[in-house]
């Protein structure tokens, strides 16, 4: 979609990205309910809100970065974003879930990465960097707070990247809070049985 076709429709439904951790007792569940939490919900909504809002910020930045300076400092952090979250997501979806799945069944092959723990002590520094340009994000709009000229596109981008920067720490809560321990517990439980 060219920034001229973004719809108010799209950005809405970006802005209310399917269930919520409030909605699950995540601790009492196992972890490929947890996984495919993940893979079906947080993992397609943070693809298609970084593909969907680029354009639309390059408008906005058009339109806009000359009275509004901190428009191209979001643009510069937005694309961080989008260049480590793909290649953070990748490594979820190829290397650590699918161990973490194998895990459920006692009967995970041989990992190159040793313990679970490795890739986790990985994922987990990128989460804090992460973290931190979603505070910068913050940051730089004063909390997505609309200047008093901003335009239909400014307020859809301000809206979808409220709601973007809202699920990616919900996303990443979930993932070192819960996910994260749980595989480190269960991979020790396998080896024991082992």
């Amino acid at each position: 979609m060219s920034p001229a076709q973004t719809s108010p429709t799209m950005i809405n439904s970006l802005a209310e990205p399917g269930n919520t951790q409030s909605e699950t007792d995540w601790e009492a569940s196992d972890l490929t309910q947890l996984v495919n939490h993940l893979l079906r919900h947080h993992h397609p909504y943070t693809k298609t809100a970084l593909a969907e809002l680029a354009p639309l910020l390059d408008k906005v930045v058009r339109m806009h970065g000359g009275q509004h300076p901190e428009l191209r400092g979001l643009a510069k952090l937005f694309t961080e974003l989008r260049d480590d979250m793909g290649a953070h997501l990748m490594k979820e979806e190829n290397i650590l879930f699918p161990y973490m799945l194998a895990l459920e069944t006692d009967a995970p092959s041989a990992a190159h990465f040793g313990t679970v723990a490795n890739p986790i002590r990985m994922m987990t520094l990128e989460h804090e960097h992460d973290s931190l340009i979603l505070h910068k994000m913050l940051e730089v709009t004063d909390r997505f707070t609309l200047p008093p000229d901003a335009c239909n596109s400014f307020t859809l981008l301000y809206k979808g990247l409220h709601a973007l920067v809202s699920d990616l720490f919900q996303h990443i809560a979930l993932e070192n809070d819960i996910v994260f321990p749980k595989a480190i517990a269960t991979e020790k439980t396998v080896q024991a049985k082992a």
